[in-house]
């Protein structure tokens, strides 16, 4: 599509979207219309999104007497038009987050259009479809001086939605509208600040002790999940009480009702960053959801005991076997997404345990009983993990990862040769999940845990091998050969588990680098390994050409060869790798231009 062509194509749909509206009574289907010019349009600018096409959309859609907002305004009261708006609605999230910053010049105009949208229409999914957008627009607008400037309308639009007119607001919009207050939070905290505490933190643990503490209310997923999801984004920058308010007097003779009613009273009257805690953990602790959209709640009580964990260390210490408990079973769930944020919740509880085990944390006697006390737990918690033949390689690698948590704690609580013993058990166990069950040129087309798994277990030997004196010979070989496996696999990774299997590599480099009498020949002989088998693939103009030399019309066994051929690796897929470890300057130099003379002289 040509630049005229798509300018052209963009202002005629929009054009079109006009006439449309100004013929409202006369075509009996405008809706469907409507919505169906809106999908055009985004297949048109969708199937080029080049920045080239983000200006020329932008100009279509916001420039200009007819545009998509004076669209929008016009159509807002147009209850006719219901799914042409919700078609709009998303077709703005998405273009938002493709055009970026080239947004912001037309971001206050296209917050208020919005806003007028979500206040005037009736429709339910119309006002929640405003959401999405809106949310993108805020975050792009972070620092935004003409955004600033909005926050505190916004911010008494959504306040008294879910407070003077809460009766009035359906569990959707209230549940959206207490995430958006604490995204709000997240991206302007001064302009928020005077609403923080104790408006807004009031409302949050008001909602979530009625659906999550008290069972005299109807229990409304949507809400709780947007109560526990704005608290994800105002703990960024605030955070709640930790003096807790006077208990409630005891009742002698008390009969079920009121040991019932006591103890939400007890959690009411507890600090309000215990009662976020409380919320959380109850939040997790709802396992019996199957339906895929009663998820939200626990996802997001996952979400904020992955990003704010070490928040809540001094109560992690009453109930932590529950809690490690419930994110293991989390971690095996069958949804995908669960999972994902529960294995970080995981490893984010773990960090917190781990520094509040650490030395500057113990100042008492009975402190340092407790600490060994969970110490110990976990330790065994984590040799039970591993030591099992049964578990899956996922399990195993949870437990290993927490023995990478703790090893400043082994130290500290243990004796050096407990660290070795640790080390000695865990590498032979790394080796055992990370034996290659197939071959490199297989795992294009096989997902295998094994290798997936391999930067965290560089990451957590890292770690133990920081807390040693020193390591044995008998040690190296093993990290040698998990490195290099580790490389090895690099091109088969997705962008981000790449970037992290960079990051595990310049670990394990900069870890033994602490031991001066193995960190020379381990250096040494993983940068020949890795280099010789990197630059034993082939180049990618021969695959290119390999490719172009092949006839258009192909029987199904060429075609076949045609596609293996399409995922050759070549030793420029290596590339990236090599460049991020090149230019770690905490390496020594001269081994720096050691590698950089045999990787060039090889290529």
């Amino acid at each position: 599509m040509t630049e005229a062509s798509a300018t052209s194509n963009f202002d005629n749909y929009i054009l079109e979207l006009h006439d449309n509206l100004d013929r409202l009574r006369e075509i009996p289907d405008v809706d469907e219309q409507c919505a169906v010019l809106i999908g055009d349009l985004a297949q048109a600018y969708s199937e080029h999104p080049s920045p080239m096409q983000t200006a020329i959309c932008l100009s279509a859609l916001f420039s200009g007497q007819k545009n998509i907002l004076t669209f929008l305004r016009r159509a807002s009261s147009k209850p006719e038009l219901k799914k042409t708006k919700i078609e709009i609605l998303q077709f703005l999230k998405f273009f938002v987050e493709s055009a970026s910053n080239k947004i912001l010049p037309y971001a206050v105009e296209l917050k208020t259009v919005l806003l007028i949208i979500f206040n005037v229409d009736s429709a339910s999914d119309v006002r929640a479809g405003t959401f999405p957008a809106l949310s993108q627009l805020i975050e792009l607008s972070a620092g935004f001086a003409d955004m600033e400037s909005e926050i505190d309308k916004m911010a008494t639009t959504f306040l008294d939605l879910i407070g003077l007119q809460s009766t009035k607001t359906t569990a959707t919009i209230k549940g959206l509208s207490l995430a958006f207050l604490g995204l709000l939070c997240k991206c302007f905290p001064e302009h928020m600040r005077k609403y923080s505490d104790p408006l807004l933190i009031g409302q949050y643990l008001k909602y979530l002790h009625e659906h999550l503490v008290r069972d005299v209310v109807k229990f409304e997923m949507l809400v709780a999940a947007g109560a526990m999801e704005g608290l994800i984004y105002y703990l960024v920058n605030f955070v709640p009480s930790a003096i807790p308010v006077a208990q409630p007097t005891l009742i002698r003779n008390k009969s079920k009702d009121d040991e019932k009613r006591i103890k939400e009273e007890q959690i009411r009257c507890e600090s309000d960053l215990k009662r976020v805690y409380i919320y959380a953990s109850r939040a997790i602790q709802t396992q019996d959801q199957t339906n895929l959209n009663r998820y939200a709640l626990v996802k997001a009580g996952l979400e904020l005991f992955a990003q704010h964990s070490t928040l809540f260390t001094e109560y992690l210490y009453d109930d932590y076997p529950e809690i490690l408990r419930c994110l293991r079973a989390w971690n095996t769930h069958d949804n995908y997404d669960v999972k994902k944020i529960a294995q970080r919740a995981y490893d984010t509880f773990l960090l917190g345990v781990a520094n509040a085990l650490k030395e500057p944390n113990i100042k008492t006697q009975e402190q340092r009983r407790r600490a060994v006390q969970t110490f110990q737990y976990f330790i065994k918690e984590f040799r039970d993990k591993i030591d099992s033949p049964e578990l899956e390689i996922r399990d195993l690698a949870m437990g290993i990862r927490g023995y990478g948590i703790f090893a400043n704690a082994c130290k500290l609580y243990g004796t050096e040769e407990d660290v070795k013993f640790m080390f000695a058990g865990l590498i032979q166990r790394c080796e055992q999940i990370a034996m290659p069950t197939i071959s490199l040129s297989q795992a294009a087309d096989v997902f295998d845990e094994r290798f997936y798994a391999l930067p965290n277990l560089l990451d957590a030997l890292s770690a133990i091998i920081i807390e040693m004196t020193n390591i044995g010979e008998e040690f190296l070989s093993p990290l040698e050969r998990l490195t290099v496996m580790t490389i090895d696999y690099y091109p088969r990774y997705q962008p981000k588990p790449q970037a992290t299997t960079c990051s595990s590599v310049i670990k394990m480099i900069l870890a033994l680098q602490t031991k001066p009498t193995c960190y020379k020949p381990f250096l040494t002989r993983i940068v020949n390994q890795a280099i010789i088998r990197c630059c034993s693939h082939p180049l990618k103009s021969t695959v290119e050409q390999q490719l172009e030399d092949v006839a258009p019309d192909l029987p199904e066994e060429q075609a076949k060869s045609l596609l293996a051929i399409g995922k050759t690796i070549t030793y420029e897929n290596y590339i990236p790798l090599w460049k991020t470890i090149l230019n770690v300057t905490s390496l020594k130099g001269n081994f720096i231009k050691r590698i950089r003379y045999k990787y060039i002289s090889n290529i």
